[in-house]
């Protein structure tokens, strides 16, 4: 059994002609890595000296200002989030993220808004990794924010795709409805966080996240081709995938049975990376 931890970001794009961002990130955990993990997630605080009870995120402002406190205490997140993330690869974390542009002229996927679009999107990579592996497993959300009532509306808006499947993926690898849990509780969730947050944030062209790609890129999923494009990393709209060549560093990109070369003219970011 394996447990999708996923979170979700929005980040204002900097490069050239972009708009908001809207993703999600998946941590992708073997059943026998999960307390492992989390046992090294609290020797990693332990080390630096931070309270079990403050999150690791990408942004903390919204559930805590610990990290703004002092100038010691802002110092340690970087080398925090890189120990965390060294310590997804050592145990055998497997990554996807999924990135919409709202500034790139598309408003719907497959008849979806962004915020719906992009959960079908993580469904089906995270339900084909699965599958194609051999493996079934559940997904987790950190817990939407709103009322009971919301919480079970939006779970309720999830249904359907897990019992029928999407028009692409049919429902095998997934065994239950999707749950959701608080991230505080869970390190998995804020781990999900930090690759969403990270990842978005190079697309994005922020160097933070930029920096943080090296650790991040040997986790991503990729397809039979050993892509991560279109498989760990999934772009949206289309045109958006030259940022496989600069964020990535990959030259080629898979459609169908075929590929094409990375930077590819007439999509954006084929002369340069829009920064």
């Amino acid at each position: 059994m394996h447990v999708a931890y996923v979170d979700d970001t929005k980040q204002r794009g900097r490069r050239r002609g972009m708009g908001q961002l809207v993703a999600l990130g998946a941590a992708i955990f073997g059943e026998d890595q999960i307390q492992p993990f989390a046992e090294a997630f609290r020797a990693i605080y332990d080390d630096f000296g931070v309270p079990y009870e403050v999150e690791l995120k990408w942004s903390n402002s919204q559930r805590t200002n610990w990290w703004a406190e002092s100038e010691e205490r802002r110092a340690k997140q970087t080398p925090m989030r890189q120990r965390v993330l060294e310590a997804a690869q050592a145990h055998d974390v497997r990554v996807i993220v999924v990135i919409w542009d709202l500034g790139g002229g598309v408003a719907t996927a497959g008849g979806e808004g962004p915020e719906d679009a992009v959960i079908t999107f993580m469904f089906e990579r995270v339900s084909m990794q699965l599958e194609n592996a051999g493996h079934r497993g559940i997904i987790v959300f950190d817990k939407p924010g709103g009322s009971h009532r919301d919480e079970a509306n939006w779970l309720t808006g999830r249904a359907e795709m897990v019992q029928l499947g999407t028009q692409y993926v049919k429902p095998n690898a997934i065994v239950t409805q999707v749950l959701t849990a608080p991230s505080h509780l869970h390190p998995h969730l804020q781990l999900a966080d930090l690759i969403a947050g990270s990842v978005t944030a190079a697309v994005a062209g922020v160097q933070h996240g930029l920096d943080l790609i090296p650790l991040i890129k040997p986790m991503m999923c990729t397809n039979w081709r050993g892509n991560v494009g279109g498989t760990g990393l999934k772009l949206y709209p289309d045109d958006l995938n030259n940022l496989n060549y600069w964020v990535l560093d990959e030259d080629s990109f898979s459609r169908g049975a075929g590929g094409v070369r990375l930077p590819r003219t007439g999509w954006r970011y084929a002369e340069d990376d829009g920064l």
